[in-house]
């Protein structure tokens, strides 16, 4: 994995587990963000405008498309 794409997992990691009251280390790639997190659709379109606040470009991010925290970080770093 190269390190760009480690920093942003990192940064997300913690930024989801800040918001969620919990630690990053409770944050994998397999999460289901709606069952494990219990994070309903509002709670994730809230999530996504923090990380946009925070620098990150979620233009490309399809919520609906969105399941687990892996989901979420490939649609952050996807390359045209």
């Amino acid at each position: 994995m190269d390190s760009d794409l480690q920093k942003t997992k990192d940064k997300v990691k913690s930024e989801l587990a800040n918001c969620l009251g919990i630690e990053p280390a409770d944050v994998e790639d397999e999460s289901v963000l709606s069952e494990d997190f219990h994070m309903k659709s509002n709670d994730l379109t809230d999530f996504v405008e923090g990380l946009t606040a925070s620098g990150f470009d979620t233009s490309k991010i399809d919520l609906t498309e969105i399941e687990t925290f892996g989901d979420l970080i490939e649609a952050l770093t996807a390359r045209e």
